[in-house]
């Protein structure tokens, strides 16, 4: 976990520091005085304040909202340039990953039959199932895809031609200019091409690794970080008591294993990790 140099000027520190001193108290993380602790504890506890400075200062992003009419209202999830991966949860519980300088317009609450995202540039999306209610994609390179429950990414930056790479299930892809569906499943990628859409194998094995290179979670929910985890990572975290679903978190992770993001977790929130064979849990 490190500390975003080129946008620490952007942020008003002492106004930082103030929002963050009120949730650390708030969530009982600050030290207690010093003849009540040990020297080891109070090392980790203030590590952690300066971590979580570090974080708090670190993620910048922008959340615009406006409205198209009466039952229309929008917003803009705009992730800033160079500033690694945003992760955030959707009203449906599915997860996107957006890459540097990559923004999605989505409704404040889906529609019943169906749930429908524009995006520009580079992301990754896990899909809650829902097969009565689509999950829709519309792109910047007049691409739409569709699906009921799927992991895939998506590269449409400004400059480059798009390509679609699936994880998990199946995925129907299609062009503005042509309306034949490209059916593409786990393990393959599809591209657009002067001739139209291609299909293939996937070869590069950073296809979905990028995005876990440096993850920021902004006031996110712990079970929703534990799961935008999983979805990457091979090594499953579990919260055992799920009494702390809804606890809140701003961090950053960067390049980071598991078992150091889970660590971090435990400490930010005082709470204790256990590794038990290849599970690790969360736990009081």
């Amino acid at each position: 976990m490190k500390q975003n140099e080129d946008n620490t000027n952007q942020i008003d520190v002492d106004k930082a520091w103030n929002t963050l001193y009120t949730r650390l108290e708030a969530e009982r993380l600050l030290p207690v005085k010093a003849e009540e602790q040990s020297v080891p504890e109070r090392k980790i506890q203030l590590g952690w304040i300066a971590a979580a400075a570090a974080v708090f200062t670190g993620i910048i992003f922008s959340v615009l909202y406006f409205s198209q009419g009466r039952d229309q209202s929008l917003l803009v999830l705009q992730n800033n340039e160079n500033a690694g991966t945003l992760v955030a949860t959707l009203e449906d519980g599915s997860t996107v990953y957006l890459a540097s300088h990559a923004s999605i317009t989505y409704p404040v609450a889906f529609a019943a039959n169906q749930r429908k995202v524009e995006l520009n540039g580079d992301a990754l999306f896990s899909v809650t199932k829902n097969e009565k209610r689509p999950f829709v994609v519309e792109t910047n390179k007049g691409i739409t895809v569709e699906v009921v429950g799927t992991v895939f990414a998506v590269q449409s930056s400004p400059g480059n031609l798009f390509e679609l790479s699936v994880k998990q299930g199946k995925v129907n892809v299609h062009s503005k200019d042509n309306q034949t569906k490209v059916f593409v499943e786990a393990g393959e990628i599809v591209r657009l091409n002067i001739n139209g859409l291609s299909k293939s194998k996937i070869t590069n094995p950073q296809a979905f690794g990028r995005f876990a290179e440096k993850m920021s979670f902004k006031d996110e929910k712990l079970d929703n970080i534990v799961h935008a985890i999983n979805t990457l990572y091979s090594s499953p975290a579990i919260i055992a008591d799920k009494s702390l679903n809804n606890r809140t978190l701003t961090v950053t992770f960067e390049n980071d294993s598991v078992e150091a993001m889970t660590e971090l977790i435990c400490l930010a929130l005082n709470l204790e990790r256990v590794s038990k064979q290849d599970t690790i849990f969360i736990r009081k």
